[in-house]
């Protein structure tokens, strides 16, 4: 009998069909977590199959990135699983690598379909549906005056829905995420919701869930909900997303009911009317949905964080309140409204935003990078289709661009003049062509309702 009958004969007898597969599964991971290419970055050293995840943690990873920064330098190697991923520090080496080589580090890892925006891959299809969103935004009002107002309808509510707390305790973070959601939700669909909407309610309930879920749990769901230890939170994140999806589905079913294309209401029928044209088959009900879910998250956390963490620093610190508060109302009188157009007369006030983005950015690391073709930084090899993290915190507190970056001070976005200075180095949307969806809606909503809370209740 020859050797490998033999090996087959005593597997055959001292186990089972699914002992061996299972002993195959781990040899070939074992195999391909050994198989390191020769010269990639230095990091710290993983362990078998979980890599450096027992390392991490879900709120703390920028800072553990950090860290180690200061020994293996600005770009280092970790291991997401048995998956090998390059952490990029550094304002010099992001630059580098977003900016010098934006072809090469714009794309997304493989662990979606590529629908969307946000998770799409680096091609013409991206560049297609990015292209079309972002005019069709315009056209309703992101980025020009008419948006101002559905701000500042918003923010009036809001104001009344505080006003109706009559001084009791409040968690202010809840009311502000359905003011923003609001805001978005009148540029995609055409109208807002009132805050006492079943509906409603429970679709942002839906959305606390998904952005409280730690990145890798919301990504593997479908097969973590069935595991014993994380299954809880990753089949309540899998509930609250196809609900989620569902109201999503209802408001652009409405909309492909009442479809006018001489009346055009909303960006969905910006989005339907191109879809109908024939013309372009990359526009499908499946791909509108992906951006509606992509635009509401890139729109809210973003801004509702940040308007949570001004009105924190305004209450800690009651001088700089008091002096934002005295500009604004030099500005626009007690009751005027807001505007983008005299924010250049606002230079505290920017200042005191910029220092918030900066002090908390609400997204120390970006959404994660993969490269399109093989590439070198610092003299190491980075294959193709490596998964990237982008440090951004490293740079918003880098002693070697702020003065003592732990500690609050507008005035560093300030000149001799008292006129805002802006800087390189304040990346809280990140750069290059991968940057926030968000990032205009954001600017604008933390000017109306800052106004709005400092002078209006």
């Amino acid at each position: 009998m020859s050797a490998l009958k033999l090996f087959v004969t005593v597997i055959h007898d001292y186990t089972n069909f699914t002992t061996v597969v299972l002993a195959v599964f781990v040899f070939l991971l074992l195999y391909k977590f050994l198989q390191k290419p020769s010269n990639l970055p230095p990091g710290p050293r993983p362990w078998p199959l979980v890599g450096n995840l027992l390392t991490l943690s879900h709120d703390s990873a920028h800072l553990q990135y950090v860290e180690w920064a200061k020994k293996y330098g600005d770009v280092f190697t970790l291991y997401y699983g048995p998956v090998p991923t390059v952490v990029i520090n550094g304002i010099h080496t992001i630059q580098e690598s977003l900016i010098n080589k934006l072809d090469i580090f714009s794309d997304r890892p493989r662990f979606t379909d590529g629908k969307g925006i946000i998770f799409a891959y680096f091609g013409p299809f991206w560049k297609e549906q990015r292209i079309f969103t972002m005019s069709g935004l315009r056209d309703f009002g992101f980025g020009k005056r008419s948006l101002e107002g559905k701000i500042l309808e918003e923010a009036e509510a809001l104001r009344k829905d505080i006003i109706k707390m009559e001084g009791r305790p409040v968690n202010i973070k809840n009311m502000l995420t359905k003011a923003v959601i609001n805001v978005i939700c009148s540029i995609i669909f055409g109208v807002r919701h009132s805050y006492e909407d079943s509906a409603f309610q429970t679709f942002l309930e839906d959305i606390e869930v998904r952005f409280s879920t730690p990145f890798l749990i919301n990504q593997f769901s479908p097969v973590l909900r069935h595991l014993p230890v994380l299954g809880r939170s990753a089949q309540r994140f899998h509930l609250s997303q196809e609900r989620g999806e569902q109201f999503l589905k209802m408001k652009a079913d409405e909309h492909q009911r009442d479809f006018d294309p001489s009346d055009i209401r909303d960006f969905v029928d910006i989005y339907i009317k191109e879809m109908r044209s024939g013309q372009k088959e990359n526009f499908t009900e499946a791909q509108l949905l992906c951006i509606i879910n992509d635009l509401i998250s890139a729109g809210t956390d973003t801004t509702s964080h940040s308007l949570y963490w001004i009105l924190l620093y305004m209450v800690i610190y009651p001088d700089i309140q008091e002096r934002v508060q005295r500009e604004i109302a030099l500005t626009f009188g007690d009751s005027g409204q807001p505007t983008t157009a005299k924010r250049m007369e606002l230079p505290f006030t920017d200042a005191v935003i910029s220092e918030v983005m900066r002090i908390n950015p609400v997204t120390p690391l970006t959404v994660p990078h993969c490269t399109s073709s093989d590439t070198a930084i610092h003299g190491y090899d980075i294959p193709r289709g490596t998964m990237v993290h982008v440090n951004l915190w490293s740079v918003l507190r880098d002693p070697s661009l702020w003065e003592e970056p732990d500690q609050f001070n507008p005035g560093r976005f300030l000149d001799d003049h008292g006129q805002y200075v802006k800087k390189d180095a304040l990346i809280p949307f990140s750069i290059g062509r991968r940057s926030c969806l968000g990032a205009q809606l954001a600017k604008m909503e933390l000017l109306a309702h800052l106004h709005h809370r400092l002078l209006g209740g």
